[in-house]
């Protein structure tokens, strides 16, 4: 997928204002692109809400020892803001490219550890995204 100047812009922007720097900057360029392309600004903004939550989830899950008051209910809520935002993000793929549906199917569609990883990295680089919007 050919990703125009304005969205290399933003990423690198991004990339600058993060600390640590982004770990799925590519696919966060895709993203923005398809995004931009064909106008699906409400989607896109709810990936980015989506993918907060999930990041402040995750982050309140990893300070929380296993059996603690409330981790059950957390590690439910962590399921499905995962799920929607896996849901967010098959909406956004419907106007990909084949190659950009493949990758994006092998690192966030499987039911492997990995591709929750993949997901947290990404909320990762969605809340970095969200933060800059509101500063």
């Amino acid at each position: 997928m050919q990703i125009s100047a304005d969205t290399e812009h933003v990423i690198a922007v991004l990339e600058e204002h993060s600390e640590g720097g982004l770990r799925k900057k590519n696919d966060m360029a895709v993203i923005l692109e398809i995004a931009a392309t064909y106008d699906e600004s409400t989607l896109v903004i709810d990936i980015i809400r989506t993918g907060t939550g999930l990041w402040k989830v995750y982050g309140t899950l990893r300070r929380l020892q296993p059996g603690a008051e409330g981790y059950q209910q957390l590690e439910r809520e962590f399921a499905t803001q995962m799920n929607t935002l896996r849901e967010h993000l098959a909406d956004m793929m419907q106007h990909a490219d084949d190659e950009t549906l493949k990758r994006f199917d092998d690192i966030y569609f499987g039911m492997t550890t990995g591709v929750i990883r993949n997901l947290v990295d990404l909320s990762h680089d969605l809340s970095k995204l969200k933060a800059m919007q509101q500063a």
